[in-house]
């Protein structure tokens, strides 16, 4: 008998599978300890700083040890090689990160039931990585000779999660068609739905029909109208919605079946270009034709601490928030000098359950099906010369300990100094512009942010997924129209402390590339961090009539308060359902790097 072998286990080589738990392992300390749930006890500390740990679970036989170099914002560069595993005087390389959060449970005070589920999480994310490093990981080198989407789907994922590949809801043959990094184009499904229920937006200058005509085509057009006249309804009364295949076969085609069956909801098939997911993974970059919209589409999966699909709040507002956020840009003449893109989210459509719709405050998900966002690509806005990379990039290190960002000042020809000095000039003034003027918080992270390079040298940056991630303070409330302020989401920080960019720049991304100069580029993390000092000492000066703003926002703090994001997962309400996206909680304080060089450079 001949029987077809299972699909899947190529990566699951016990070496490759070792690597990836020693290499999780290693970032799961970090965190946790930078989270303070892990609190080790110093055994010694070597002349180069070189520091080695215990930290204790709750049976006296059971240990582990561990080694790791401080960085600046309480972060731990920790050895993965270094990880051992102590119990009943047997030492072995730790190598298992399950494991790991097994012997620690109670010592970290994790539930059991929460503990279930973590571990799930952490085996998805690991077979994800095992997947990534068996065949397709490329060295730093060749990244810098890759592609936009290439770069996507080489990412490690957020550096911040320790959980950050789990995606649970898809089972093998899903994941390998649909994770970023298996790089498989997809179809997206189209299904037309009627306007009793649905909605389209857009920005005023869009019309419905020529959109939908440029994003599907005539041909197809003219196809998906033939479908509808054959069900003898009118063409006219119905939208179009493109949905990811896996929404269709797991959530739409059974939650929706009551408007399937009364014809409001009209499967069509799919449309004839192929699109590649982003690191977002519901996010479609289309790779037939890359200067079409990026396309938003709902994907009812948990991923990176919440479940992905699309919020029909969100969806409403979308194009006039992206109308408002753009009169603000175009007017802004310093923004237009540094060459500032925001990818406008230009069209949506959302889409009313006859059900879930109907019950008030349902768990979060249930709302959040069937929906679709367009948003701008970025390739109409680069000039000839210029190419573009998600800033995650910056992060990336291969196999041979060589960082993606050292190989790109080496091919710019640039001292690091001074390639990182046009980064930081690109990065970090148009943020500081459009807090400090507009009262504005993106979220300014790695996956967020596009570099624009020419020569590959960072000259400008594109800001993406911006809308709904927009937290507004008391002074751009005020300056919103009611109901677009009622739809976003509104700063809880009373200190007047500009966390958007203490939290979302320094903690949730300097901290991580520092460490990356530091430790792989030859670079000093506290020349880089003096570095950052000057870029905003210079945005200051030459802003003098905000100088009232930057005392009372003051980016110069002695200390900063935590953001607890794993923490919350394993030891708040763990995987209870909820009514909205879970929001990190912040507490504790981490040691401003800026602090220090401040006070230096005032003492002097």
């Amino acid at each position: 008998m001949n029987s077809k072998p299972l699909a899947g286990t190529a990566p699951l080589e016990i070496a490759i599978w070792q690597k990836v738990n020693k290499r999780l392992l290693a970032k799961s300390i970090t965190e946790l300890m930078h989270e303070q749930v892990a609190q080790p006890a110093i055994i010694s500390e070597e002349e180069d700083g070189n520091t080695h740990f215990l930290l204790s679970t709750n049976q006296p036989d059971l240990y582990y040890t561990f080694s790791g170099y401080k960085r600046q914002l309480d972060h731990w560069h920790i050895a993965a090689d270094s990880i051992q595993r102590h119990e009943n005087n047997q030492v072995i390389a730790a190598t298992d990160t399950p494991r790991f959060f097994i012997d620690m449970q109670d010592i970290f005070g994790i539930k059991p039931f929460t503990m279930a589920h973590y571990i799930e999480e952490l085996l998805h994310t690991l077979y994800a990585d095992a997947f990534i490093h068996a065949s397709r990981r490329l060295t730093a080198a060749q990244l810098t000779e890759a592609g936009y989407q290439a770069v996507e789907q080489q990412m490690d994922g957020h550096p911040w999660v320790i959980v950050n590949k789990s995606r649970l809801g898809f089972n093998y043959e899903e994941y390998a068609q649909y994770a970023p990094e298996a790089g498989e184009p997809i179809q997206l499904c189209w299904i037309a739905a009627h306007k009793s229920r649905a909605t389209f937006r857009s920005l005023e200058h869009i019309q419905e029909q020529s959109f939908l005509e440029q994003e599907l085509g005539p041909e197809t057009i003219a196809s998906f109208k033939e479908i509808l006249n054959g069900h003898g309804v009118n063409d006219s009364e119905y939208t179009f919605i493109p949905v990811h295949p896996w929404q269709w076969n797991n959530k739409l085609l059974m939650q929706y079946a009551t408007d399937i069956a009364n014809k409001l909801l009209i499967p069509l098939g799919t449309g004839a270009d192929h699109y590649l997911p982003q690191q977002s993974i519901r996010t479609f970059y289309n790779r037939s034709q890359p200067q079409k919209h990026y396309v938003k589409t709902a994907i009812s999966i948990l991923s990176t601490g919440n479940i992905r699909g699309l919020s029909p709040k969100q969806m409403a507002i979308a194009p006039r928030v992206t109308r408002w956020v753009m009169d603000l840009l175009q007017h802004d003449a310093y923004l237009q000098s540094l060459g500032l893109v925001l990818l406008g989210e230009v069209a949506t459509v959302s889409y009313v359950h006859p059900y879930y719709h109907a019950i008030v405050e349902p768990p979060y998900q249930y709302r959040e099906f069937l929906g679709v966002l367009w948003r701008e690509s970025a390739a109409p806005y680069l000039q000839p010369g210029e190419r573009i990379i998600t800033m995650a990039s910056l992060l990336y290190v291969d196999d041979a300990g060589n960082s993606f960002v050292g190989e790109l000042a080496k091919r710019s020809g640039l001292s690091m100094e001074a390639w990182l000095q046009t980064y930081l000039g690109a990065y970090l003034n148009p943020l500081l512009q459009i807090y400090y003027q507009h009262a504005l918080c993106v979220t300014p992270h790695g996956e967020n942010i596009i570099l624009v390079l020419k020569d590959d040298v960072p000259v400008r940056i594109i800001i993406k997924d911006f809308v709904d991630d927009i937290v507004l303070t008391e002074e751009a409330k005020e300056k919103l129209p009611k109901e677009l302020a009622e739809g976003m989401i509104a700063s809880s920080n009373k200190d007047n402390v500009p966390l958007f960019i203490l939290l979302g720049v320094f903690d949730a991304f300097f901290r991580y590339l520092g460490n990356v100069l530091h430790t792989y580029a030859g670079y000093n993390e506290n020349a880089f961090w003096q570095q950052v000092y000057e870029v905003i000492l210079e945005y200051q000066a030459a802003h003098p009539a905000l100088a009232h703003k930057f005392e009372k926002y003051n980016l110069f703090v002695p200390e900063f308060k935590r953001f607890y994001i794993n923490s919350m997962r394993l030891l708040g309400n763990g995987y209870e359902e909820k009514t909205s996206f879970a929001i990190p909680r912040k507490g504790g304080t981490l040691q401003n790097p800026l602090a220090a060089i401040r006070q230096q450079a005032l003492s002097l």
